[in-house]
């Protein structure tokens, strides 16, 4: 079957039949907790519970219910033997045997009751754990768009028997769509990212006052006509470089701008989705999939998109360093 044919009939199952069947069991499992977040969100409040997690962040109510609904799901599955949440940073026991997920069930909840797209993602990693591992051990990732449609992104590695199909690529990525029947539509079978293109997400901006190299940066893209971006949701901003071919979205830091970013549940598995895409990732030191985490709360600054856009943006993400 050739990828459009797949875009045209495909569904989630039939597209998992070629995975291991404990990695098919995770990803299947996450598409079901998006599926829960997603009619959880339609009514879920956006105001504060009045407690914080253990990083420090404020909690909403919509938060901590798209936390449970993803936890379930993935506890249900019977092939995930630990998992860490932004809103529970540690390692969960969780009974399965096979894979460790780490995610941010809701990203985005700042602008989730101005009603703009927010997401969630996730990133799987084979065997127990997350701590001294590197973002490249990763065997997949996703995110999911809670917008006008709900759309689910998924990276992972080709299996032997599609091989020939992508043309000995290492990864697919591949978009689903959450039908009204609550199925899995296959959407766009190959999702790649083109070289270029004069499109801009600026995250971190307070960061320009005491970064001149990010300063510059976006000087040059508005005096190059570049088109802005940038809905303040990460999910939400790299999914429009993936939909609409191309750009870059960059977060650099500075003296008083630190990374907010977190690896483990943010950087690590959205870098895996763009390289697989065929863009980049950069963390200021180099592509983000070499990071390795040293704990739960690391964090730091990112650029991602199509490869030569953010090749412009190294000396805004080294001086921020």
């Amino acid at each position: 079957m050739s990828l459009a044919q797949e875009a045209k009939h495909g569904t989630l199952e039939a597209a998992l039949e070629n995975v291991e069947t404990q990695l098919g069991k995770v990803l299947s499992a996450i598409a079901a907790s998006v599926a829960s977040v997603a009619d959880t969100l339609r009514t879920a409040s956006t105001s504060e519970t009045g407690t914080s997690n253990a990083l420090g962040d404020k909690q909403l109510v919509a938060d901590v219910a798209a936390d449970s609904c993803v936890f379930a799901a993935l506890r249900a599955c019977g092939a995930v033997e630990l998992a860490s949440s932004e809103e529970q940073p540690a390692d969960h026991e969780l009974g399965g045997s096979g894979y460790s997920v780490a995610f941010d069930p809701l990203d985005g909840s700042s602008i989730i009751g101005a009603n703009w797209a927010v997401g969630s993602i996730f990133g799987v990693w084979r065997g127990r754990g997350f701590v001294g591992r590197s973002a490249r051990e990763q065997v997949a990732a996703a995110y999911a768009v809670y917008g006008p449609k709900t759309l689910l992104v998924v990276a992972r590695r080709v299996a032997a028997a599609e091989v020939a199909a992508r043309q000995g690529r290492q990864h697919v990525v591949q978009e689903f769509v959450l039908l009204p029947s609550g199925a899995w539509q296959l959407s766009r079978a190959d999702v790649r990212i083109p070289e270029s293109k004069k499109c801009f997400a600026s995250a971190n901006l307070r960061a320009t006052a005491d970064n001149a190299a990010y300063r510059q940066l976006v000087l040059g893209w508005m005096e190059e006509r570049y088109t802005l971006r940038y809905s303040g949701g990460l999910v939400p901003d790299l999914h429009h470089i993936l939909a609409k071919g191309g750009g870059v979205f960059c977060n650099p830091t500075s003296p008083t701008c630190p990374a907010k970013l977190r690896c483990l549940y943010e950087t690590f598995p959205l870098a895996l989705i763009t390289e697989a895409a065929g863009g980049s990732s950069h963390d200021g030191r180099g592509s983000a999939l070499d990071g390795r985490l040293e704990a739960h709360d690391q964090r730091g600054p990112l650029c991602l998109g199509s490869t030569a856009e953010v090749a412009k943006c190294l000396p805004a993400m080294l001086a921020g360093l």
